[in-house]
């Protein structure tokens, strides 16, 4: 556990981030001080932070991969045509057999080779399981390789499906371990936004991880969110809600 000074509790966090070389949901943060500015310079007292970094699993070296344009995914399902005739169904389902091949040639690109199992969550959504040796490589330090690959996916049925598809690629257990550590860091960030009275901005995430945390703090009489920047470097802004009466 390592203390840092700043003028603000958030240029503190910022120092410590930058000595530590962590990213912000990689360590826990306590607020020591608040800080005071003083008058005409006066009696001006720093904020104080102490950083505690989580026990996260050893980042993974990747080779060069292709940074989409943008990390947006569709989310919203498109209503199906009143119709689905034979020649709909068959585009669909070639493309679902070419989107399958893509997807396995990229992994094997990477070295992480993988077999894939293609699941219909509902109607218009689909989950496609990935299956390797080699998780960490296939999935990328926070997700970014398995996010990137998820990406191309979606473009690739948005262009030659019939059908609107809503796609989720999955490694092993990773989307389930992934909504875990976004509903905590909500959770911890929120805390440190009420208690610091001040706004806190995540680190930029795709937009259907960002939806994630809109939705699992929509209900807090505490704090409010919302997105802000542009693609691929969106991210979410966890402000206190003003105190009434």
């Amino acid at each position: 556990m390592a203390t840092f000074e700043g003028s603000t509790i958030q240029t503190a966090i910022q120092k410590g981030l930058t000595h530590l070389n962590l990213e912000r949901d990689a360590v826990n943060v306590e607020v020591v001080s608040e800080g005071r500015k003083g008058f005409l310079g006066l009696g001006r007292k720093p904020a104080i932070v102490s950083l505690t970094a989580l026990t996260v699993p050893a980042k993974t070296v990747l080779p060069p991969v292709v940074k989409p344009a943008t990390d947006t995914v569709a989310a919203a399902t498109v209503e199906q045509p009143q119709q689905m005739t034979s020649a709909h169904k068959h585009d669909d389902e070639q493309a679902l057999t070419a989107v399958t091949a893509y997807l396995t040639a990229m992994a094997t690109a990477i070295d992480a080779p993988a077999s894939l199992a293609v699941q219909r969550a509902s109607k218009n959504r689909l989950t496609i399981q990935l299956t390797t040796e080699k998780e960490g490589l296939l999935i990328g330090h926070h997700g970014k390789t398995i996010n990137a690959l998820q990406y191309l996916g979606q473009v690739y049925l948005n262009h030659h499906a019939h059908s609107k598809f809503v796609l989720l690629l999955n490694v092993g257990d990773y989307r389930e371990r992934r909504n875990g550590i976004l509903a905590r860091l909500a959770d911890k960030t929120a805390r440190e936004a009420i208690a610091t009275g001040q706004a806190t901005l995540l680190e930029p995430m795709p937009a259907f991880e960002r939806k994630q945390i809109h939705a699992h703090l929509a209900d807090s009489p505490h704090v409010a969110t919302f997105s802000e920047g542009d693609e691929p470097h969106r991210y979410v802004v966890i402000a206190p809600k003003p105190h009434v009466g």
